[in-house]
């Protein structure tokens, strides 16, 4: 575990403590009552109304916001600072699919999440059962309409693209293609960051190797042939990749968002440890996350306001310090609002933005296949 993951960690632990010894009465207030089904800033009372209504909640509750994911640390930091609210950051996991069941097994719950991070298709199934609050951040008008849900319910608040990274001291010839990782050299080198079937960028992954083996966004099985191959030569290794794998050699090459990637770099640097990172030649695949409101939030200001947060420039900029492409990025680039020193550090592939994305439908039926054929597959 890296230093400052650790100090962010216990800065976050200490935040979660005293929300939870505040927790007091059961009965929702009038103020949090109105903003439980308040839809925007200006539905609510005006901005001044839910500051005041957030701090007096207090709290706010998520889960799988690492600190040194996409600059999330900074950003927590930065709104507990602003508005005086408490953190309860649940970093045991951070898969999509986790944060969707928490949702659904705390109903009624001051333990239930108020806002969910998860990939765009987790919110378009959370949103149709109903999980998940209509709310329009005062920016939402930025936002292309291909990246938000149309009844309010979901954002894109933060996207990548899929690279290969490779700790350059320990392998020799970093791979810069699918294509290259089958090669001999890289038996027992390669990992994926999670399970596909539950997580983005594992389920993101396959789909980039599908495009890279004669795939389609239609097609996702030569993606899973491909791992499949992979497993077989031995160059697949079951561990997770993290940044703490590659600091002690465990996956010394990874698939992965090139965010992460570029984090881990700056991450691992000081103790050694220098990364190549590039976008696979032979095909690739562009993502963005969705940042949505949990209907049954236990704290419904802060849910809000936090979702405000996360769509100022602040909030952007902050994400964009962590290598994302904010969702956001186009409308703060023609406003010169974007932090313009945070963007010349992406790679230049990604802020293109020339990789393909899959639509929801896609996303969907791939998932199916992958969910029918991934266990089969891999053994």
């Amino acid at each position: 575990m890296l230093k400052h993951t650790r100090k962010l960690t216990a800065a976050l632990a200490v935040g979660a403590l005293a929300a939870l010894s505040g927790c007091g009465d059961s009965a929702e207030s009038e103020e949090s009552a109105n903003w439980r089904s308040a839809t925007s800033v200006e539905d609510g009372g005006g901005m001044d109304a839910l500051v005041e209504a957030a701090q007096a909640e207090g709290s706010l509750n998520v889960m799988g916001l690492y600190p040194d994911w996409a600059n999330y640390g900074g950003l927590l930091d930065a709104f507990s600072e602003k508005y005086d609210i408490e953190i309860d950051n649940d970093t045991s996991t951070g898969a999509s699919q986790d944060l969707i069941n928490a949702v659904k097994n705390r109903q009624g719950q001051e333990t239930s999440l108020d806002y969910l991070d998860t990939g765009e298709s987790f919110a378009v199934d959370a949103a149709e059962e109903g999980l998940l609050a209509e709310y329009y951040p005062e920016t939402a008008d930025d936002i292309p309409e291909n990246m938000k849900a149309p009844d309010g319910t979901w954002f894109n608040h933060l996207g990548g693209t899929m690279a290969i990274g490779c700790d350059s001291e320990t392998v020799k010839k970093c791979p810069k293609s699918f294509a290259e990782l089958l090669e001999p050299e890289y038996k027992g080198k390669v990992a994926m960051r999670g399970n596909p079937t539950t997580g983005e960028a594992g389920f993101m992954a396959v789909v980039a190797a599908s495009l890279a083996n004669d795939g389609s966004l239609d097609d996702i099985q030569p993606g899973i042939d491909y791992f499949a191959e992979l497993s077989d030569k031995g160059n697949l290794v079951p561990t997770e990749a993290e940044a703490g794998t590659f600091e002690t050699g465990e996956t010394p090459i990874a698939v992965n968002w090139d965010y992460l990637l570029l984090q881990w770099a700056d991450d691992l640097a000081d103790g050694g440890v220098d990364m190549s990172i590039s976008i696979p030649s032979d095909g690739t695949v562009a993502s963005y996350y969705a940042a949505s409101i949990n209907d049954d939030a236990p704290h419904p200001a802060v849910a809000r306001l936090w979702q405000e947060f996360v769509f100022s420039d602040e909030g952007q900029n902050l994400l964009l310090e962590g290598y994302v492409l904010p969702g956001r990025l186009d409308a703060m680039v023609e406003a010169h609002t974007v932090d313009d020193d945070a963007l010349s550090k992406l790679l230049d592939d990604a802020v293109d933005q020339t990789a393909p994305q899959p639509t929801q439908e896609q996303r969907d039926s791939q998932q199916k296949v992958l969910a029918d054929n991934w266990a089969k597959a891999i053994g």
